[in-house]
């Protein structure tokens, strides 16, 4: 406090800017690839992504990010009995883009920060909230469908507008902004945990998106995947997630295992418990104008265009091949492919 009872928020002085870094585990996501990467780096986030198996061509589209110098990216082959992200967040741990970040951040390709605070980039936001704190968590916002029964190429935080009330139990589970990510000796795709340090109510502690401390990080079990239904807040930030996408993408997801646990969770009941479109939302669109700025910039850069459309491509032939056709029955598939020649 200072003499006037008023609480002071002290802030760590930096000789360089911080660097913040997002890292997502993906496989077959090339057609989303343009749009996840450009939103990041709205957002002020240097990139690393890591992807394993791959049908589609992600690989190539990488590529031609990062000869461009717009990310770094890894193949990994995860061992048998060992679920796809925990692969990769292990060798995420060993790549030097880590050991050069001030801050981490672990999401998913359906995955969008949308801030409230500051300018619309993560610094701003914390210039806002302060610093004195390991990590900020922030609360999933799940959308629904909106009434989308088919995929169709294009933004997908535009297309995807609507949703269900914040205070409800898909929205607990929380993404987790943290520190000094070295310092953890395991990751997860919600929360770090085994730190090397403390956990106390000093600056090593855990706060959700308003500032507040997570209690539950104090005394309980670590880490922590959600908090109570009660405790969810999309007052000053918010962590879209678009996991349903259409009808269509997510019967194509049925009967498949999850990447982080291996096991089989795109039920209906999962379907039915996020696919809420009570409420329109359009927070994602705020900075509509920074976005599609960088957007253009990343599908001017050489090559990326035309694997973008390639990308799109291989995501329809894998629709078409889940409900028995062929890709060349779609018309999908060949604007795709003609928007591909376009580009080259």
């Amino acid at each position: 406090m200072d003499g006037g009872g008023h609480l002071c928020i002290i802030r760590r002085m930096y000789d360089r800017p911080e660097r913040f870094l997002v890292f997502a585990g993906m496989r077959d996501e090339g057609a989303f690839l343009v749009e996840w990467i450009s939103w990041y780096r709205m957002l002020g986030f240097e990139i690393l992504i890591g992807v394993n198996d791959c049908t589609d061509r992600s690989p190539a589209l990488l590529d031609a990010f990062a000869q461009a110098g717009w990310l770094r990216w890894f193949e990994h082959r995860p061992p048998e009995g060992t679920p796809p992200k925990q692969s990769a967040h292990r060798h995420a741990q060993r790549h030097p883009a880590t050991a050069e970040a001030d801050w981490l951040l672990i999401c998913d390709v359906d995955e969008f920060l949308v801030l409230h605070r500051g300018d619309g980039t993560i610094a701003s936001y914390l210039d806002d909230l302060g610093r004195d704190f390991l990590g900020v968590a922030f609360h999933w916002q799940c959308f629904g469908t909106g009434g989308w029964k088919r995929y169709r190429p294009g933004l997908v935080h535009r297309q995807f507008r609507r949703r269900g009330p914040s205070q409800r139990p898909a929205n607990v589970m929380v993404k987790t902004l943290f520190r000094t990510p070295r310092r953890f000796e395991r990751w997860s795709d919600h929360m770090p945990w085994a730190f090397d340090g403390e956990w106390d109510r000093g600056t090593n502690r855990i706060v959700d998106s308003e500032g507040r401390i997570i209690e539950q990080l104090l005394t309980g079990p670590h880490p922590i995947r959600y908090t109570d239904v009660s405790q969810v807040t999309h007052r000053y930030a918010q962590m879209n997630h678009y996991v349903l996408r259409s009808v269509e993408q997510f019967e194509a997801k049925r009967g498949t295992l999850s990447a982080t646990a291996a096991k089989d969770r795109y039920t209906q009941a999962f379907f039915d418990a996020r696919d809420r479109n009570g409420r329109r939302d359009l927070s994602a669109l705020a900075h509509a104008a920074a976005f599609d700025r960088i957007h253009a910039e990343a599908l001017a850069l050489p090559g990326v265009a035309r694997l973008h459309h390639l990308c799109c491509a291989d995501l329809v032939a894998r629709l078409c091949a889940h409900q028995g056709r062929a890709p060349q029955d779609d018309p999908r598939w060949h604007a795709e492919i003609a928007a591909a020649e376009a580009a080259d």
